[in-house]
């Protein structure tokens, strides 16, 4: 089952509250409550109960709670008790050693700088949850993938492989063969981090698959709602990939599909300050054998139609094959752009739009970027 099948609300999202100040407090519940099942702490006592007692999204805490605990010691607990969940530290402090402090040892993943508005409340909390909920997605697909490797739980104590309910085999004698054993078990321990990147890496490009890409859209949009923000989907299919491979050959065809993937990733910048995103749920995968699907979060038409074009007059003077010069122009692609909520409402009739206009455009003709129509 998707993970998006399992979240049918935006509400459903936990997040725990931790500040000692009752208007404050009251104030946040009241801003968060719109979109959250929000959960009250006034103390790191009181919010450690809850953290038994509930398994939440993410976690908001002032750094001074006033019982001799800071926030950050108490997002520290957190981040042991429930590793998935966000965490966010509210703090009047823009000093560097502090947020370093923060982020080494309690892997605090946001910060709320005082004093702060709704809006940067909601979108930071917002962010926060939507960023925990791709994490879990992605542990998912791997622990999904461990199992079918044989890796799966093994190490905490469960069984890796094997059907439900079978005997345990007899353990062998601790002299037996300690050699292989050894070495096995470093085998395993070897593929794990191997594992991790077929779950939701396409192998030859780098870029996250079509399963993840499908995910994190799901996501995405949740976030989308929630926030009244626009999610913009990009689709990019290189003009002719068939023709070239039987013209250069399959390896110039995996070439080039690696230096246009490297570009997609390139061009996912901020059209502002041209700093790239550091937006993880803003995402480029390989959608299908020669298109590329790209997720832009907060991003309404013009900042779509912008990276699209970008991309595609730097495809068009790409040198390919590389080094050689004589290639400028034979290489390029068709770029679709649909945006959500403008031309859909959901995630198929995004997917549908996108689709749907890439089509459009190819049949007029190669080097083209077209909008979805509204």
């Amino acid at each position: 089952m998707r993970w998006s099948a399992l979240v049918s609300e935006p509400v459903a999202a936990k997040v725990l509250v931790v500040e000692d100040n009752r208007t404050m407090l009251a104030l946040m519940q009241y801003y968060l409550s719109k979109d959250f099942t929000v959960f009250l702490a006034r103390s790191a006592e009181e919010a450690l109960e809850v953290l038994q007692r509930e398994q939440l999204h993410a976690v908001v805490s002032d750094q001074n709670l006033g019982d001799g605990l800071m926030g950050v010691d108490l997002l520290k607990r957190v981040a042991e008790l429930q590793p998935h969940a966000a965490r966010i530290l509210v703090t009047a402090s823009q000093k560097l050693e502090d947020a370093q402090k923060a982020i080494n040892e309690a892997r605090v993943n946001h910060f709320l700088t005082k004093p702060f508005t709704e809006q940067e409340l909601k979108n930071t909390v917002g962010q926060a949850v939507h960023n925990a909920a791709l994490l879990s997605i992605r542990d998912k697909m791997v622990q999904e993938l461990k199992d079918q490797l044989g890796l799966g739980r093994g190490a905490a104590g469960k069984p890796a492989a094997g059907k439900p309910g079978a005997p345990a085999a007899t353990p062998r004698p601790k002299t037996a063969e300690p050699q292989r054993a050894d070495a096995k078990g470093a085998a395993s321990q070897s593929l794990i981090p191997e594992s991790e990147r077929l779950a939701f890496r396409d192998g030859l490009t780098g870029l996250y698959n079509h399963r993840y890409f499908q995910e994190a859209l799901s996501a995405g949009l949740l976030s989308a709602r929630r926030r009244e923000q626009k999610l913009a989907l990009v689709l990019i299919d290189i003009d002719g990939f068939r023709r070239i491979n039987l013209s250069r050959g399959y390896a110039e065809g995996d070439k080039l599909l690696r230096r246009v993937a490297q570009m997609v990733t390139d061009m996912m910048e901020d059209p502002v300050t041209h700093a790239r995103s550091d937006n993880s749920s803003e995402i480029a995968a390989r959608y299908d054998w020669d298109v590329f699907g790209v997720i832009l979060c907060n991003a309404d038409v013009e900042r779509a139609r912008t990276y699209a074009e970008k991309l595609r007059k730097a495809v068009e003077e790409l040198d390919f094959p590389e080094g050689t010069g004589s290639g400028v122009g034979e290489v390029t692609v068709t770029a679709a752009v649909a945006v959500f909520p403008d031309q859909a409402r959901n995630e198929q009739e995004l997917i549908s739009a996108a689709e749907k206009a890439l089509r459009a455009s190819k049949a007029s003709g190669p080097n083209r970027l077209v909008l979805a129509p509204r």
